[in-house]
């Protein structure tokens, strides 16, 4: 069962989803080897001006969808929508954690009502390296 309704109230604070970090999570491997990148490598990372290797993009933003579906289930599945920019790196080891809450509701058909949301993910040391907007549909009752 959803977690948010038509009743949910604006402000509801949606459930934060931490996920740890790591470096295999990083990894590419080709018929050759592993490839050492800015996501694996020190050194790769250090030539870019890096202090450390950073998490991919979608391992930063996989937590979001998560989160999502815990609140919404089919209800963003089948209408959910996002928009999201990174507004800086993670760390290879970080715990990064997803958090929102509910900023609106609008009718959208007869049966349904879209449930805006603001969303970020953020590192253990506070830091947004995500942030934008998701919502998803719920029955109109």
């Amino acid at each position: 069962m959803a977690i948010i309704t038509c009743d949910t109230p604006i402000g509801y604070e949606l459930p934060a989803i931490s996920q740890k970090l790591n470096v295999n999570l990083n990894r590419v491997m080709t018929a050759s080897g592993e490839v050492d990148t800015i996501h694996t490598d020190s050194t790769a990372a250090a030539r870019e001006g890096l202090t450390r290797p950073i998490a991919v993009g979608s391992r930063l933003f996989g937590v979001i969808p998560r989160m999502m579906m815990l609140c919404f289930e089919e209800g963003w599945i089948v209408g959910g929508k996002g928009s999201v920019v990174t507004r800086r790196s993670a760390g290879i080891d970080d715990l990064i954690t997803a958090k929102g809450y509910v900023t609106g509701k609008i009718p959208e058909g007869d049966t349904k009502l879209r449930v805006e949301c603001e969303v970020w993910v953020e590192t253990d040391k506070g830091e947004k390296v995500i942030v934008g907007q998701c919502s998803g549909l719920v029955d109109r009752v």
